[in-house]
């Protein structure tokens, strides 16, 4: 695989991602716009239900969850499912550009829009809003960059096993908007009743949100959330070669 062609087909789809209003709003301009009202209103003072961290310092892991699984899970497979429906992957067979440059330029795509919503969460949260810096950063950094590897992989399979980019659509959106309200990525799952806590113990995107949130703070690592989600990387790599279509 030329690095050239990875280059300009990962900019490319960079652009054609920016140009989506909708997926930008929910990958990138969602997650902001829910730290500034929860800011704003909540502060992040210590509180004993949280362990002694603040609001925000809860939040902020759940928001770069959210970040990681809206790309990987709404715009990513509608993005694969449409180009093999139009017949994209199978024109580029018969041209320089192989079609596994498509499926590592999305790949990389996801990983600059998820480090763009880390970054500015972040800086918002210090500078606004009295976010505490980490506890562990780098087992945070690990956990952040095994959720990102485990959600693309997540997303290479949906976009493996369903069939055309409408049914994609509405599926990931099925599977997507209640995982992110039972995982912590919304709100804390502190503050969850008892039953849709139990249901967030079998939704993936809960262990990106204990992942991220543990060592950032305790500074210890879930060993759980990790093993869990380098589990998604290898059944999800596995599973996406072995049923993804290109036509």
């Amino acid at each position: 695989m030329s690095t050239t062609a990875l280059v300009k087909t990962t900019w490319v789809e960079l652009k054609l991602f920016l140009r989506e209003p909708g997926a930008a709003f929910f990958s990138l301009v969602l997650p902001v716009l829910l730290l500034v009202l929860n800011g704003s209103t909540g502060g992040n003072e210590r509180q004993d239900a949280f362990g002694g961290a603040g609001l925000i310092d809860i939040l902020i892991p759940g928001y770069i969850a959210l970040v990681i699984a809206t790309f990987a899970m709404t715009n990513l497979p509608g993005v694969l499912a449409t180009y093999r429906e139009r017949g994209v992957l199978r024109r580029l067979q018969a041209t320089p550009v192989r079609p596994w440059t498509i499926l590592f330029a999305q790949l990389l795509v996801q990983s600059l829009v998820a480090t763009t919503g880390l970054v500015v969460l972040v800086a918002l949260g210090t500078t606004a809003f009295g976010l505490r810096s980490p506890e562990a950063p780098a087992a945070v950094l690990v956990a952040y960059v095994v959720a990102v590897f485990g959600f693309a992989a997540f997303g290479f399979v949906l976009a493996a096993v369903i069939p055309t980019a409408r049914t994609t659509s509405a599926l990931s959106f099925a599977l997507y908007l209640p995982m992110i309200f039972v995982s912590g990525s919304v709100m804390p799952r502190e503050a969850l009743p008892d039953w849709a806590q139990r249901i967030g113990d079998f939704m993936p995107l809960t262990y990106v949100v204990e992942a991220l949130k543990q060592p950032w703070i305790s500074g210890s690592t879930n060993v759980t959330a990790l093993g869990l989600l380098v589990a998604m990387i290898v059944a999800g790599t596995a599973l996406s070669s072995r049923l993804f279509r290109w036509t």
